[in-house]
């Protein structure tokens, strides 16, 4: 599966196999730029999220999310991403006087323009909807691991993250997960599609400065195609 996302009103592109996010951007003071690769998520709300049906989160009214971008192929004007990893963790019910969002780029080969590149891309335009004034932006460059398989999606970092996605399977047809189709949120609502491939997050445990949660056991999903029928990510 694929999702594109655009500076320019942010326009969803083709989808492909494999939960592909393809970003681009052009702009008169920005190189032009376009990212393609996985997605997942785990946020704080029971599997299902009721979020998604345009429903209040399940704990406290919280959206707290860790959002995974792993790049397959991306350029950044004349430099390269293929192979990094932008990692996105915000609360998305925060208000203006209290939101923040931490940033982790996997270090390895993100060094120098590299890095500013990819902080550029996902601060100011793909997470660029939160508006977190600076200094409520935690960036780390850190080594980062990513491991994929057709039912499950894993990234940690260091002793700061871990979150495993494992797809729920459908009962109808226990080789297609459960799925949502055409969600009711507002959030990347064009950028990622139409249907969701559901999950739990087997492991979700985060700790940077104040911010400190277990969220094992909760909600998890990633961005799928209509057009993928049997394929999953």
């Amino acid at each position: 599966e694929c999702m594109y996302l655009k500076k320019n009103r942010l326009l969803l592109g083709t989808i492909i196999f494999s939960i592909v996010i393809c970003i681009s951007c052009t702009a008169s003071a920005t190189p032009s730029w376009s990212v393609e690769g996985e997605y997942f998520e785990g946020c704080t709300c029971d599997p299902g999220c009721p979020c998604l049906f345009g429903s209040e989160p399940t704990h406290n009214n919280k959206c707290i999310i860790t959002g995974v971008f792993h790049i397959k192929a991306g350029t950044y004007g004349q430099y390269k991403l293929d192979g990094q990893t932008v990692i996105g963790i915000t609360d998305l019910t925060a208000g203006p006087d209290e939101n923040w969002i931490v940033f982790y780029i996997n270090e390895s080969g993100a060094s120098g323009a590299h890095g500013i590149a990819l902080l550029d891309i996902f601060q100011n335009h793909v997470f660029g909807f939160a508006k977190v004034p600076s200094d409520r932006i935690t960036v780390r460059y850190l080594p980062v691991q990513i491991e994929t398989t057709k039912w499950r999606k894993k990234a940690v970092v260091t002793d700061h993250l871990t979150l495993d996605v494992e797809l729920l399977r459908g009962k109808g047809n226990p080789e297609m997960p459960t799925q949502i189709v055409n969600k009711n949120f507002a959030i990347w609502a064009k950028e990622f599609d139409l249907v969701l491939n559901m999950g739990k997050a087997v492991t979700h445990r985060f700790h940077d400065g104040s911010h400190k949660w277990n969220y094992d056991g909760r909600s998890g999903f990633l961005y799928c195609s209509p057009l993928s029928k049997v394929k999953i990510c």
